[in-house]
């Protein structure tokens, strides 16, 4: 767990890039969601945004039912979107986009509704790292059939920036200024000023700063959870594989500290676990 002096210097440091901090600022400031959008989406014409909720500011929601989203809205014509802001490649986000597309997917059709009338969703990931390999700073997918690469409408879009791309120039000065603004907390024009404007005004908070320590223990502490559950399926599928291929409980009492490093006595407590009714 981290220490309250790791805490305070971790919030002294944290930029946009910050989970924490994009949520808060982009959802508590319709403006800026707004804004985002437009320069991410142009050729939607979006001209405003309404229920905008951060996963921060708004934990529990009566119609995702605890889903985390970093950011909700939905604009004018109804049209769902999620923005995450992602900076360590965790080599899961296809998994991801598809968990927040089936997410927004479920409320975009009310029941009695033709398919017809399904609202498009959007999932957006704003990467401090080139998830596509190859330095663009926009990347979008879309579904096809194999054999003959016709496009299939779902009306589901998923939009991944890359903060670390070379080369802007194929993209809006807008959008450009902001993926470098994520990449470096330099301000060049003024949707970026304004960001940096209100992160400074957000650092004055002191019940920001205090509930900001509060969320990254909770935050941690998910994780570590998290880790230990994986670790112990992982742990027991050894162990389940081993019956099956025939081992008895001395054997895998045997090796299971020296394949894995736990000691005998929780191997024995995992074996009683699996094996006895």
């Amino acid at each position: 767990m981290s220490t309250k002096k790791e805490l305070v210097r971790k919030w002294e440091q944290a930029s946009l890039k910050d989970s924490v901090v994009f949520s808060w600022i982009v959802s508590e400031h319709q403006d800026v969601c707004l804004r985002l959008l437009q320069l991410i989406l142009p050729k939607l014409q979006i001209t405003s945004v309404h229920d905008v909720k951060g996963e921060y500011t708004q934990k529990e929601s009566t119609a995702f039912h605890g889903v985390r989203f970093d950011v909700y809205a939905e604009d004018e014509q109804g049209k769902m979107y999620d923005i995450e802001m992602q900076v360590i490649d965790k080599h899961d986000l296809g998994k991801r986009i598809a968990y927040y597309q089936s997410n927004l997917v479920r409320h975009a059709l009310l029941a009695g509704q033709s398919y017809s009338d399904k609202v498009d969703t959007y999932v957006i990931f704003v990467c401090n790292f080139d998830y596509g390999g190859a330095k663009l700073p926009v990347y979008t997918t879309r579904v096809i059939l194999s054999e003959n690469g016709k496009l299939i409408d779902t009306g589901e879009h998923n939009i991944i920036l890359n903060a670390k791309a070379p080369d802007l120039s194929g993209i809006s000065q807008g959008l450009a200024a902001f993926l470098r603004y994520v990449d470096t907390s330099v301000a060049t024009d003024s949707f970026t000023q304004k960001l940096d404007d209100y992160i400074a005004e957000l650092k004055r908070d002191s019940e920001k700063r205090l509930g900001y320590m509060e969320l990254e223990q909770e935050i941690v502490a998910r994780e570590e959870y998290a880790k230990k559950k994986a670790l112990e399926e992982e742990r027991e599928k050894i162990v389940k594989n081993m019956l099956n291929e025939g081992y008895t409980k001395e054997q895998i009492i045997d090796l299971m500290p020296k394949l894995t490093g736990m000691t005998q006595n929780d191997v024995v407590a995992l074996y009683d676990k699996l094996c006895v009714k």
